[in-house]
């Protein structure tokens, strides 16, 4: 065979290549567009860093994105078709209920951590760790600390924080009528107060809590999250329609295994998962956060539980901060609160415990987890 002959062969293979090749478009072309809804709060966030790390595409899918300020306007373009998949607190989601029976959450996200009931160290007052210590019981120490609770002041913003209050008398046997609240319209002024010395106990928003115990000597955490039982748990999860779970049950099973290795990212390079976080985060709060920030956020506040941590803290129903704990716990506040649920049970609104199930069985998706970056 000639020189010439032999080139022209080469030349044909290669361009037979090039024409069998995908493209970067065709490659594009061939995912499947998911289009999530996002709140304007961390939880929310780290299916941006999925979709920045490409692990989205990894799995077949493209992801993007669309902002709410809520869970009540989500819903709506959820069920409009607007978007595919949506983001929210169970918490928010019982209340929509009524008139939105379909809603199925599917997969379990964060877990908000940033309930704490605050005391001075110098009080009289023994915290739930002192008291369970003593006592090696959590209900025991737990009915105690509510004992201490009765006839001291309370400080907090009721709008925001009765229904977790009212929830923590109840686990401690008593009501929420017991308490002496002193309520004041926002968090800073009801923490203010505390610490010029007006009453005994504070309750509010993370940034007077963190306030208070690492940047003011003098304080301490008297009560807080899972410790306080139901009322002190906070999911933050991602729901769908059930006509769509019913159409996409693996697309659900595999976002799953997205989230979990988003999660095992963030905890291998915190760093750059973070900047990206704080990309889309900031913009949204109109907020100037740090990665430093988030570090001190981070699990303490703000909890991304891993595939092992979920398996027991959140899907193991007899840990106290299992899904069925604050599930029940809400369904349990909605119908006091005169909220009809009665066309929807706690089993039909959560699917995340089958979808998990279903996703730790899928060798082929822990796999893709645990794989090396």
């Amino acid at each position: 065979m000639s020189t010439s002959k032999a080139s022209q062969g080469v030349l044909a293979l290669v361009m037979v290549s090039l024409l069998l090749a995908p493209t970067a478009s065709t490659a594009q072309s061939n995912l499947t567009e998911l289009n999530i809804g996002v709140l304007p709060y961390l939880d929310y966030q780290i299916l941006y860093v999925a979709d920045e790390m490409g692990f989205d595409s990894e799995l077949g899918y493209e992801f993007s994105f669309t902002q709410f300020p809520l869970e009540p306007n989500e819903t709506r373009a959820l069920v409009r078709g607007d978007i595919d998949i949506a983001q929210g607190a169970i918490g928010s989601l019982v209340s929509q209920l009524p008139a939105r029976p379909d809603l199925r959450v599917v997969v379990s996200g964060a877990q908000y951590k940033g309930f704490a009931f605050i005391i001075r160290k110098d009080s009289d007052i023994k915290t739930y760790s002192e008291l369970f210590a003593e006592l090696g019981d959590h209900q025991q120490a737990l009915e105690a600390v509510v004992d201490q609770m009765i006839g001291r002041e309370l400080l907090t913003t009721e709008s925001s924080y009765r229904a977790t209050i009212a929830g923590l008398a109840a686990e401690g046997g008593h009501a929420y009528d017991e308490l002496k609240v002193q309520k004041f319209a926002e968090a800073t002024q009801a923490a203010t107060a505390f610490i010029r010395g007006t009453g005994d106990i504070y309750l509010g928003a993370v940034a007077q809590t963190e306030r208070l115990i690492n940047q003011m000597d003098g304080y301490e955490i008297l009560i807080q999250n899972e410790e306080m039982g139901a009322p002190g748990l906070w999911y933050s999860n991602i729901y769908v329609t059930d006509a769509y779970l019913q159409e996409n049950r693996r697309q659900l099973v595999e976002l799953t295994a997205i989230w979990q290795r988003t999660v095992r990212y963030m905890n291998e390079h915190t760093d750059e998962a973070y900047a990206i976080i704080l990309e889309h985060l900031n913009p949204q709060t109109a907020g100037a956060m740090t990665v430093e920030d988030l570090k001190n956020q981070i699990p303490r506040t703000t909890f991304f539980p891993t595939t092992e941590e979920a398996a027991e803290l959140v899907f193991d129903e007899s840990s106290p901060s299992s899904w069925r704990a604050l599930v029940n716990y809400q369904f349990e506040q909605a119908e006091i609160l005169g909220t009809d649920l009665s066309n929807v049970s706690a089993d039909d609104f959560i699917a995340q415990d089958e979808i998990f199930a279903e996703f730790l069985a899928d060798d082929a998706l822990q796999a893709f987890v645990n794989a090396p970056f």
